[in-house]
């Protein structure tokens, strides 16, 4: 049976009281909610002292329980049942107090409860997939080898290409579910210059990213991803074929330049295998090829 918690008290379920109130608590983010003093986080050590019992009375002020610093039989489920939490935030300015507004917080991300070195992340209610938002706006510059084709005619050709994509990101913080709609330039480089041959693609792409990953190192090691895309072909400036494309990738980024919590310059090696169809000579083409060069992101959240 859980234990009535109040100030002077110690252990691993005040350590998980200061988990909870560092995430309902977290200082606002502007503009989705209005300015405010920020509050620095609780250290998650385990004693109850005046800090956490403040801190405590203003989340129970929020939620009109009982501030009384305690947490009893009244304010626990409303604290560690992050499924619905009715805040109340003002929206008046900083010397008005006449009035008050309430919103509702749902649980989209886990918080981490425990000690240092006994942590666990807790997310009750976390659906499945969650409700995915556009994220950032990238732009790829680099170069492609593709090799004899497994399947299906064709030779080896290297190419230097520009694209640019827009992302959709399920939950940014570890594994995640990234949509992508992009467009991609590139140009041929055969020996004979006369020959070379630019092509225009449109992609779609879904992403399983950072399955393996070193977040200290901004290594991102193992990000599988299925791409259809629909491509034009040109040759001196005429269109010579249409094609269409199916791929499986993966993708080792690694974050060079950071501002704050977003990166904005990377380095990319993309494996892949695709699946291409010349809608004109009707014949179809599995080969693999490899991909590398820089990314510019700009982020939108």
């Amino acid at each position: 049976m859980d234990r009535t918690l109040s100030r002077g008290m110690e252990g691993q379920d005040v350590a998980e009281l200061q988990a909870a109130l560092n995430y309902h608590l977290r200082p606002p983010h502007p503009p989705h909610t209005p300015e405010g003093p920020e509050r620095p986080p609780l250290k998650v050590d385990g004693i109850f002292g005046p800090l956490t019992e403040a801190r405590l009375i203003e989340f129970q002020q929020l939620n009109d329980l009982d501030d009384d610093g305690v947490v009893g039989r009244e304010t626990r489920p409303v604290l560690f049942n992050a499924r619905k939490i009715t805040v109340k935030v003002p929206i008046n300015k900083a010397n008005d107090t006449s009035g008050v507004s309430s919103f509702q917080r749902t649980n989209a991300t886990p918080f981490v409860v425990g000690l240092p070195g006994n942590q666990t992340q807790v997310s009750p209610n976390k659906p499945l997939i969650a409700p995915v938002k556009l994220q950032n706006r990238q732009v790829q510059i680099g170069g492609s080898l593709t090799l004899e084709p497994i399947v299906g005619p064709g030779a080896q050709a290297k190419t230097v290409f520009l694209s640019v994509q827009w992302t959709w990101v399920e939950q940014k913080d570890g594994r995640h579910l990234e949509l992508a709609l992009g467009g991609q330039f590139a140009l041929g480089l055969t020996p004979d210059t006369k020959e070379l041959a630019p092509s225009a693609q449109s992609f779609a792409q879904v992403t399983i990213a950072d399955l393996v990953a070193f977040d200290k190192a901004n290594l991102h090691l193992f990000s599988p991803s299925a791409q259809v895309s629909y491509q034009s072909n040109f040759v001196k400036s005429i269109l010579k074929s249409n094609s269409v494309g199916v791929s499986a990738q993966n993708q080792v980024t690694w974050d060079f330049v950071k501002i704050g919590q977003h990166d904005v310059l990377s380095l990319f090696c993309q494996q892949q295998l695709a699946w291409t169809y010349d809608l004109a000579a009707r014949k179809g083409t599995v080969a693999p090829s490899f991909l590398a060069g820089a990314i510019w992101q700009t982020n939108f959240f």
